[in-house]
């Protein structure tokens, strides 16, 4: 993974997980909601989780947020 790639799944990360405490939502509620494991959601909020792209339109879905927020700043 370059590093570049890596900047942005931490990034996307830090946003996920930003977004769920906002919505006052656990890593098992979320999980619930986008019908995936938590420890998936808990590995991508870490960026340690190489991701398919439906798994994040799962989780903006679940978030009810739209997917260019959870990209920012990129």
């Amino acid at each position: 993974m370059s590093e570049l790639d890596n900047k942005v799944y931490i990034e996307l990360g830090k946003n996920v997980k930003a977004k769920r405490q906002e919505l006052g939502l656990s890593l098992r509620q979320l999980a619930a909601l986008c019908d995936t494991e938590h420890a998936k959601i808990s590995a991508i909020e870490g960026g340690k989780l190489n991701f398919r792209f439906s798994t994040i339109l799962k989780i903006a879905k679940g978030l009810d947020t739209p997917l260019n927020e959870l990209f920012k700043p990129y």
